[in-house]
Protein backbone atom coordinates (compact mmCIF):
# COMPACT_ATOMS: atom_id res chain seq x y z
CA UNK A 1 0.00 0.00 0.00
CA UNK A 2 1.21 3.39 -0.81
CA UNK A 3 1.72 6.32 1.33
CA UNK A 4 -1.06 8.09 0.05
CA UNK A 5 -3.44 4.90 0.42
CA UNK A 6 -2.62 4.53 3.91
CA UNK A 7 -3.60 7.90 4.66
CA UNK A 8 -6.60 7.75 2.53
CA UNK A 9 -8.02 4.37 4.22
CA UNK A 10 -7.42 5.78 7.61
CA UNK A 11 -9.57 8.97 6.48
CA UNK A 12 -11.85 6.90 5.37
CA UNK A 13 -12.30 5.10 8.43
CA UNK A 14 -12.39 8.01 10.79
CA UNK A 15 -14.71 9.89 8.76
CA UNK A 16 -16.86 7.17 9.61
CA UNK A 17 -15.89 7.03 13.21
CA UNK A 18 -16.60 10.83 13.36
CA UNK A 19 -19.94 11.29 11.71
CA UNK A 20 -21.46 8.59 13.95
CA UNK A 21 -20.52 10.22 17.24
CA UNK A 22 -21.85 13.64 15.60
CA UNK A 23 -24.92 11.53 15.73
CA UNK A 24 -25.01 10.57 18.97
CA UNK A 25 -24.12 13.33 20.58
CA UNK A 26 -27.00 15.14 18.67
CA UNK A 27 -29.36 12.65 20.34
CA UNK A 28 -28.57 13.55 23.29
CA UNK A 29 -27.98 17.11 23.59
CA UNK A 30 -28.44 19.71 26.62
CA UNK A 31 -28.83 23.28 27.51
CA UNK A 32 -25.32 23.94 26.72
CA UNK A 33 -24.83 21.77 23.59
CA UNK A 34 -24.47 24.71 21.56
CA UNK A 35 -23.03 28.29 21.27
CA UNK A 36 -22.94 31.21 18.52
CA UNK A 37 -20.00 32.25 17.17
CA UNK A 38 -21.33 34.69 15.00
CA UNK A 39 -24.98 35.33 12.91
CA UNK A 40 -25.49 32.17 11.77
CA UNK A 41 -21.82 30.60 12.93
CA UNK A 42 -22.78 28.22 15.28
CA UNK A 43 -20.37 25.64 17.55
CA UNK A 44 -21.69 22.65 18.96
CA UNK A 45 -19.97 20.49 21.56
CA UNK A 46 -20.59 17.57 19.08
CA UNK A 47 -18.20 19.85 16.68
CA UNK A 48 -15.55 20.48 19.68
CA UNK A 49 -15.40 16.42 20.29
CA UNK A 50 -15.20 15.45 16.29
CA UNK A 51 -12.62 17.34 15.92
CA UNK A 52 -10.98 16.01 18.93
CA UNK A 53 -11.35 12.74 17.85
CA UNK A 54 -9.83 13.39 14.35
CA UNK A 55 -7.04 15.02 15.53
CA UNK A 56 -6.16 12.41 17.92
CA UNK A 57 -6.49 9.40 15.43
CA UNK A 58 -4.26 11.20 12.99
CA UNK A 59 -1.96 12.43 15.48
CA UNK A 60 -1.20 9.10 16.51
CA UNK A 61 -0.75 7.38 13.45
CA UNK A 62 1.24 9.97 11.53
CA UNK A 63 2.70 11.90 14.79
CA UNK A 64 4.75 13.78 12.15
CA UNK A 65 1.89 15.29 9.83
CA UNK A 66 0.59 18.99 10.28
CA UNK A 67 -2.99 19.44 11.18
CA UNK A 68 -5.27 22.46 10.75
CA UNK A 69 -9.14 21.85 12.15
CA UNK A 70 -12.16 24.61 12.29
CA UNK A 71 -12.61 25.09 15.72
CA UNK A 72 -9.18 25.57 16.75
CA UNK A 73 -6.93 22.78 16.25
CA UNK A 74 -3.86 23.16 15.20
CA UNK A 75 -0.03 21.63 15.16
CA UNK A 76 1.15 23.44 11.38
CA UNK A 77 4.45 21.72 10.68
CA UNK A 78 5.24 18.08 8.43
CA UNK A 79 5.52 16.91 5.21
CA UNK A 80 1.88 16.37 5.03
CA UNK A 81 -0.86 18.12 6.78
CA UNK A 82 -4.39 17.49 7.42
CA UNK A 83 -6.93 19.97 6.76
CA UNK A 84 -10.64 18.94 8.57
CA UNK A 85 -14.02 20.16 8.92
CA UNK A 86 -15.70 18.24 12.26
CA UNK A 87 -19.00 19.73 11.01
CA UNK A 88 -19.61 21.76 8.31
CA UNK A 89 -23.84 22.33 7.82
CA UNK A 90 -23.63 23.02 11.72
CA UNK A 91 -27.39 24.58 11.45
CA UNK A 92 -28.55 21.67 9.31
CA UNK A 93 -27.06 19.00 11.50
CA UNK A 94 -28.23 20.76 14.69
CA UNK A 95 -32.09 21.22 12.78
CA UNK A 96 -32.43 17.54 12.10
CA UNK A 97 -31.66 18.26 7.97
CA UNK A 98 -29.52 16.09 6.71
CA UNK A 99 -27.21 18.12 4.38
CA UNK A 100 -24.28 17.54 6.90
CA UNK A 101 -20.60 16.42 6.74
CA UNK A 102 -17.32 15.30 8.03
CA UNK A 103 -15.05 16.56 6.09
CA UNK A 104 -11.52 15.21 5.56
CA UNK A 105 -8.10 16.14 3.46
CA UNK A 106 -4.37 15.74 3.23
CA UNK A 107 -1.94 17.84 1.07
CA UNK A 108 1.68 17.96 0.92
CA UNK A 109 3.70 21.20 -0.61
CA UNK A 110 2.37 20.90 -3.84
CA UNK A 111 -0.99 19.23 -3.83
CA UNK A 112 -4.24 18.52 -2.03
CA UNK A 113 -3.31 14.60 -1.84
CA UNK A 114 -6.48 12.97 -0.87
CA UNK A 115 -10.42 13.58 0.25
CA UNK A 116 -13.22 12.09 2.09
CA UNK A 117 -16.62 13.45 2.76
CA UNK A 118 -19.03 11.23 5.20
CA UNK A 119 -22.84 12.82 5.47
CA UNK A 120 -23.89 10.74 8.07
CA UNK A 121 -27.46 11.23 7.81
CA UNK A 122 -27.60 10.16 4.30
CA UNK A 123 -24.80 7.25 4.82
CA UNK A 124 -23.03 8.23 2.00
CA UNK A 125 -19.60 8.49 1.71
CA UNK A 126 -17.10 10.54 -0.99
CA UNK A 127 -13.20 9.78 -0.89
CA UNK A 128 -10.80 10.16 -3.65
CA UNK A 129 -6.70 10.44 -3.94
CA UNK A 130 -5.05 11.34 -7.38
CA UNK A 131 -4.03 8.57 -7.76
CA UNK A 132 -7.41 6.44 -7.74
CA UNK A 133 -9.66 8.71 -8.84
CA UNK A 134 -12.80 10.02 -6.84
CA UNK A 135 -15.46 7.47 -5.45
CA UNK A 136 -19.00 7.81 -4.16
CA UNK A 137 -20.00 4.79 -2.01
CA UNK A 138 -17.36 2.29 -4.02
CA UNK A 139 -18.35 3.33 -7.51
CA UNK A 140 -16.06 5.25 -9.47
CA UNK A 141 -17.10 8.97 -10.68
CA UNK A 142 -16.59 10.02 -14.22
CA UNK A 143 -18.05 13.53 -15.18
CA UNK A 144 -16.94 12.73 -18.96
CA UNK A 145 -19.68 10.04 -18.95
CA UNK A 146 -22.09 12.32 -17.28
CA UNK A 147 -25.76 11.77 -19.10
CA UNK A 148 -27.23 15.15 -20.47
CA UNK A 149 -29.46 16.37 -17.77
CA UNK A 150 -33.01 17.90 -18.50
CA UNK A 151 -32.25 21.33 -16.92
CA UNK A 152 -29.22 23.29 -15.52
CA UNK A 153 -28.66 23.31 -11.87
CA UNK A 154 -26.18 25.25 -9.64
CA UNK A 155 -25.43 25.16 -5.92
CA UNK A 156 -24.69 28.49 -3.99
CA UNK A 157 -23.05 29.07 -0.95
CA UNK A 158 -23.25 32.22 0.78
CA UNK A 159 -20.58 34.00 3.47
CA UNK A 160 -21.33 36.67 5.40
CA UNK A 161 -17.64 38.24 4.93
CA UNK A 162 -19.26 39.68 1.68
CA UNK A 163 -21.78 41.56 0.62
CA UNK A 164 -25.20 39.97 0.44
CA UNK A 165 -25.75 42.14 -2.90
CA UNK A 166 -23.37 40.30 -4.65
CA UNK A 167 -24.93 37.03 -4.15
CA UNK A 168 -28.27 38.41 -4.96
CA UNK A 169 -26.91 39.68 -8.32
CA UNK A 170 -25.62 36.57 -9.00
CA UNK A 171 -29.16 34.81 -8.58
CA UNK A 172 -30.55 37.38 -10.55
CA UNK A 173 -28.18 36.67 -13.01
CA UNK A 174 -28.31 33.06 -12.87
CA UNK A 175 -32.34 33.02 -13.26
CA UNK A 176 -32.44 34.32 -16.82
CA UNK A 177 -30.27 31.62 -17.95
CA UNK A 178 -32.25 28.84 -17.51
CA UNK A 179 -30.58 27.89 -14.26
CA UNK A 180 -32.11 26.71 -11.28
CA UNK A 181 -30.53 27.07 -7.81
CA UNK A 182 -30.13 25.14 -4.23
CA UNK A 183 -28.66 26.88 -1.21
CA UNK A 184 -28.09 23.39 1.20
CA UNK A 185 -26.08 25.51 3.50
CA UNK A 186 -22.91 22.83 3.31
CA UNK A 187 -19.89 23.49 1.26
CA UNK A 188 -19.19 19.67 1.32
CA UNK A 189 -22.62 18.76 0.20
CA UNK A 190 -22.91 21.45 -2.88
CA UNK A 191 -19.10 20.38 -3.50
CA UNK A 192 -19.74 16.15 -3.37
CA UNK A 193 -23.21 16.97 -5.45
CA UNK A 194 -21.07 18.29 -8.39
CA UNK A 195 -18.49 15.35 -8.43
CA UNK A 196 -21.53 12.95 -8.46
CA UNK A 197 -23.09 14.77 -11.32
CA UNK A 198 -26.19 15.85 -9.12
CA UNK A 199 -25.49 19.89 -9.90
CA UNK A 200 -23.71 21.45 -12.67
CA UNK A 201 -21.69 23.63 -10.42
CA UNK A 202 -21.52 24.66 -7.31
CA UNK A 203 -19.85 28.73 -6.32
CA UNK A 204 -19.44 30.64 -2.68
CA UNK A 205 -17.76 34.36 -2.39
CA UNK A 206 -15.66 33.34 0.15
CA UNK A 207 -14.82 29.36 1.74
CA UNK A 208 -11.98 28.64 4.36
CA UNK A 209 -9.99 25.93 3.19
CA UNK A 210 -11.09 23.08 5.83
CA UNK A 211 -14.71 23.68 4.02
CA UNK A 212 -13.69 22.87 0.34
CA UNK A 213 -10.29 21.01 0.40
CA UNK A 214 -12.02 17.55 0.51
CA UNK A 215 -14.72 18.81 -1.82
CA UNK A 216 -12.47 20.38 -4.46
CA UNK A 217 -10.11 17.39 -4.95
CA UNK A 218 -12.87 15.00 -5.15
CA UNK A 219 -14.19 17.39 -7.95
CA UNK A 220 -10.89 17.35 -10.28
CA UNK A 221 -10.74 13.76 -9.89
CA UNK A 222 -14.24 12.84 -10.75
CA UNK A 223 -12.91 15.20 -14.18
CA UNK A 224 -14.47 18.65 -13.56
CA UNK A 225 -13.30 21.90 -13.26
CA UNK A 226 -12.29 23.62 -9.99
CA UNK A 227 -11.04 27.15 -9.34
CA UNK A 228 -9.48 28.50 -6.17
CA UNK A 229 -7.23 30.89 -4.48
CA UNK A 230 -3.34 29.16 -4.42
CA UNK A 231 -2.68 27.17 -2.02
CA UNK A 232 -0.38 29.10 0.23
CA UNK A 233 -2.79 31.82 -0.04
CA UNK A 234 -6.24 29.64 0.70
CA UNK A 235 -4.48 28.32 3.39
CA UNK A 236 -4.15 31.77 5.29
CA UNK A 237 -7.40 33.54 4.24
CA UNK A 238 -9.51 30.89 2.12
CA UNK A 239 -11.21 32.77 -0.81
CA UNK A 240 -13.83 32.39 -3.63
CA UNK A 241 -14.44 28.32 -5.26
CA UNK A 242 -15.94 27.52 -8.03
CA UNK A 243 -16.48 24.09 -9.05
CA UNK A 244 -18.52 22.50 -12.37
CA UNK A 245 -19.28 19.54 -13.93
CA UNK A 246 -17.38 21.01 -17.07
CA UNK A 247 -16.65 23.92 -19.04
CA UNK A 248 -19.29 27.02 -17.86
CA UNK A 249 -20.37 29.30 -20.91
CA UNK A 250 -18.17 32.71 -20.56
CA UNK A 251 -21.79 34.35 -19.89
CA UNK A 252 -22.05 32.09 -16.79
CA UNK A 253 -18.62 33.08 -15.50
CA UNK A 254 -19.45 36.33 -15.70
CA UNK A 255 -22.58 36.12 -13.55
CA UNK A 256 -20.20 34.73 -10.65
CA UNK A 257 -19.66 38.38 -8.94
CA UNK A 258 -15.84 38.07 -7.80
CA UNK A 259 -15.44 38.79 -4.16
CA UNK A 260 -13.41 41.44 -2.04
CA UNK A 261 -9.63 40.55 -1.36
CA UNK A 262 -9.57 37.78 0.59
CA UNK A 263 -7.55 39.54 3.12
CA UNK A 264 -10.08 42.34 3.70
CA UNK A 265 -13.17 39.46 4.42
CA UNK A 266 -11.57 36.44 5.48
CA UNK A 267 -11.90 35.11 9.21
CA UNK A 268 -8.50 33.99 10.10
CA UNK A 269 -8.16 30.78 11.76
CA UNK A 270 -7.48 31.92 15.83
CA UNK A 271 -4.25 29.83 16.04
CA UNK A 272 -2.43 29.70 12.62
CA UNK A 273 0.54 30.03 13.68
CA UNK A 274 3.83 28.18 12.06
CA UNK A 275 4.68 27.55 8.48
CA UNK A 276 2.05 25.77 6.61
CA UNK A 277 3.20 24.08 3.31
CA UNK A 278 3.49 25.99 0.06
CA UNK A 279 2.89 25.35 -3.66
CA UNK A 280 6.31 25.22 -5.53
Amino acid sequence: MTEIAARLALAIDIAQEAGQLARQMRSRQSGDFVSAKGPQDFVTEADTAVEYLLHRRLAAAYPEDGFLGEEGGSRTRGRFTWVVDPIDGTTNFLRGLPEWGVSIACMSAEHIELGVIYLPDLNRLGWCSRAEGAYLDGIALDLSNRPESAGKLAILGHSDRLLLEDHLRTISGLLPAGYEYRRQGAACFGLLAVAAGWADFYFEGHLNPWDAMAGLLLVETAGGQVSRPALPQFLRAGGAVLASSGDLAPEILDRLQPPPPASDTARRHPDQGGDLPSEG
